[in-house]
């Protein structure tokens, strides 16, 4: 048997082709087993500590010089050429095989939101870096990113056809129908500039956000864990995929709305000049711009919807936070418990309240967007629903756009509204509190409340409530009523 002196990076090779043959354990003379993955496993200084391989059997380290590695095999010419013809072939790294750890929530909120601003960024939305990161010290943003730089030309891209929409306006009879393009255009613009200031201010907040959850009472089972995430999950997929179906129906309805009112013989002609139509109103049709027009329609679209989406996850968010308070008072419900318990508790509120206060600075102006936004285009779908309809295309279309626009609209009211709702849910647990376990600390979490108000709002203009949804119904009546006594439901689908 004979012994060679080899470096370190044919070591490396050697452990590889143990691995390629499945030999995950050696043994020593003595009997002491060793194990290849440890090996592979380990810290770079363990990594180098030197070992002996004689006939397949693995000696103790200890016995083995610091700066030589000693690899004496009988076979050597034969383990040598395999390893050069394995050398040969080109290296391709396999996907890794999920592990437990890769399925388990950590019941956080930079966790369950990061797939949601993975699809916004698909669409030029929030330029955030570190969105899936393990926790919110990986996020950051940056003006000379290539997310930034991309977001920023889309907004620009947004600014000139908005100002090609403002073009055709004006130029032609300023009226209910003939308006719908330029607050649609003039929305989505205001939106993306509000979720670029949003993305230089989402790592501190989630930083912040964060803090706070570290303070909440612990989750006791991995089911309240993994709430936060499958509730988001499962809120975002719903409405991306109405949303897609939305557009797909608004797609077909236009087709058969440039057929019905055709202004060019060739059919996918007249769909584009249906659709972009602001862009040929300045300059001569060419294919290329179509798509261009068409392809910036799809992002502003999903633009539009997710302004709706990204309000309801965050209220989804705080509510969690508020839900975990209260879980942990539902445990002690009825029960004598020490002042440091409640002083614990009214901090921990106190921690969320203020969360909510930097959380709503942050996104308020995206609040009144969305529901400004949703006010105007429910007044002029009801209005054109009093309209014969030109086909069946549209008449699919329209009622189903117009229930998706409905239950999204209450959809954001309730689940912003629902921060308000949490919030106030101790005073249950506190009016159960024993008369020996009364603590001053019980009497100011009451009072904090009871008269605090703790909800998002609009720019301060108002509260989100649930007595909000019956003030923006009552609003889109009276409105309705106005455009009908002043004929505006005349003549929404003509051909001019």
């Amino acid at each position: 048997m004979h012994k060679s002196y080899l470096n370190y990076t044919f070591l490396k090779q050697v452990v590889r082709y143990l691995k390629a043959k499945q030999i995950t354990e050696l043994e020593n003379d003595d009997g002491r087993k060793y194990s290849v993955k440890r090996f592979l496993t380990g810290q770079p200084q363990q990594r180098r500590k030197r070992l002996q391989i004689i006939n397949g059997i693995l000696p103790a380290p200890r016995k083995l010089s610091k700066r030589q590695t000693t690899i004496a095999v009988d076979e050597k010419q034969e383990l040598t050429k395999e390893l050069n013809e394995q050398s040969k072939h080109p290296k391709v790294r396999g996907i890794r095989r999920g592990t437990r750890a890769d399925f388990i929530h950590n019941g956080s909120f930079h966790e369950a939101v990061g797939p949601l601003l993975v699809i916004a960024q698909c669409f030029c939305l929030m330029p955030v870096r570190g969105i899936l990161a393990a926790s919110p010290k990986g996020l950051s943003f940056r003006w000379k990113s290539f997310r930034t730089w991309y977001c920023i030309l889309y907004t620009l891209v947004t600014i000139a056809d908005t100002g090609l929409t403002i073009n055709m306006v004006v130029k032609g009879v300023l009226d209910v129908r003939n308006i719908e393009p330029l607050i649609f255009h003039a929305n989505i613009l205001l939106a993306s500039i509000g979720f670029l200031r949003l993305a230089a201010k989402w790592p501190q907040l989630m930083r912040k956000w964060q803090r706070v959850e570290r303070h909440m009472p612990p989750f006791q089972s991995w089911r309240e864990r993994e709430a936060l995430a499958v509730r988001v999950h499962k809120v975002t997929f719903v409405l991306i995929t109405l949303s897609l179906t939305e557009h797909l129906l608004s797609t077909i309805s236009a087709i058969h709305f440039a057929n019905y009112c055709p202004s060019r013989v060739d059919p996918i002609e007249s769909y584009f000049m249906t659709v972009v139509s602001q862009i040929f109103f300045v300059f001569d049709y060419s294919t290329w711009l179509a798509w261009f027009g068409k392809i910036l329609n799809v992002l502003m679209t999903f633009g539009w919807s997710y302004m709706d989406v990204f309000l309801m996850i965050i209220g989804i968010g705080l509510s969690a936070l508020f839900e975990q308070v209260q879980r942990s008072l539902e445990r002690v419900k009825g029960q004598v418990m020490p002042e440091s318990f409640w002083t614990r508790t009214r901090l921990q509120y106190r921690l969320i309240c203020d969360l909510i206060e930097q959380v709503d600075a942050a996104v308020s102006a995206i609040t009144v967007l969305s529901f400004a936004n949703n006010l105007y285009f429910v007044c002029i779908q009801l209005l054109k629903s009093m309209n014969t309809m030109p086909s069946v295309a549209h008449f699919v279309y329209f009622y189903a756009s117009l229930c998706f626009l409905l239950a999204r609209t209450l959809a954001v009211s309730l689940y912003l509204s629902e921060v308000n709702d949490r919030s106030r849910e101790p005073l249950k647990i506190i009016k159960k509190v024993p008369k020996e376990g009364f603590h001053p600390e019980v009497d100011r979490l009451a009072h904090e409340i009871g008269m605090d108000t703790v909800a998002l709002t609009g720019l301060q203009f108002f509260n989100i409530t649930r007595g909000l949804v019956l003030t923006v119904a009552g609003t889109i009546v009276t409105y309705e009523l106005v455009l009908i006594q002043f004929h505006e439901d005349q003549n929404l689908w003509n051909c001019n």
